[in-house]
């Protein structure tokens, strides 16, 4: 009797110890944080249905290991997503540019990307005329022209947002001066990777905005 009440106890034990990790990882906002103790929880829940039990339960013991294996994914890619492996050193400057987006949005987004050096005087964009990429400037001289009046500006911004957000004619004539470095996207393949990814969107946008608020008081 003595013993059996001993097993009980230690199986009450075991389910109290795991529900108690679970509630500890639900306090945590970092998904690495919550995981992780998910994954101690089920560690303890497995061995609750294995030993605590006169018989195992092994159906439970199956989808305990299973949610460790899914979770153990899962930190292994949100790992990866904050991490800066993989990438160059020019696509790492640019990241630094960027930093709205996480290292993994980041490779989504540089995937699509074309990287250019000017070998002469070169124009991005012509006013009025519609645009097909969008442009992000690393260095170089750059030169915006709008009804016939030219101003120069500092690189590290992009260039045919207003185009690329309103699906509109370019709203300036852009030259970059030689030697300028310059990253292009193709609007429309990153239209539709934007929608795929409404965290990179939400990134990307606010990159934009703190873009457009910084010419806006530069102008």
């Amino acid at each position: 009797m003595e013993s059996v009440l001993s097993h009980l106890f230690v199986g009450d034990n075991l389910v109290h110890l795991a529900a108690a990790i679970y509630l500890a990882g639900f306090l945590f906002r970092d998904q690495i944080m919550l995981r992780g103790l998910l994954i101690a929880g089920d560690v303890v829940y497995t061995a609750y249905y294995v030993f605590a039990p006169a018989e195992p339960l092994w159906g439970g013991a199956f989808w305990s290991i299973v949610f460790i294996l899914v979770n153990t994914v899962m930190i292994t890619r949100i790992i990866a997503d904050r991490a800066h492996f993989g990438l160059s050193e020019d696509e790492l400057l640019l990241f630094r540019k960027l930093d709205t987006m996480t290292p993994g949005e980041f490779r989504r987004f540089v995937r699509l990307a074309g990287w250019h050096k000017a070998s002469d005087q070169t124009i991005l964009t012509r006013e009025n005329q519609q645009l097909e990429n969008l442009y992000f400037v690393i260095d170089g001289g750059i030169t915006i022209e709008k009804a016939g009046r030219a101003t120069p500006i500092d690189a590290g911004v992009f260039i045919g947002e207003v185009s690329f957000l309103l699906t509109q004619p370019a709203s300036a004539t852009v030259t970059l001066s030689p030697e300028a470095r310059y990253v292009a996207w193709d609007a429309g393949a990153l239209r539709r990777l934007l929608i795929r990814a409404p965290s990179l969107r939400i990134a990307f946008n606010a990159a934009l905005n703190r873009d457009m608020a910084a010419k806006v008081a530069r102008a």
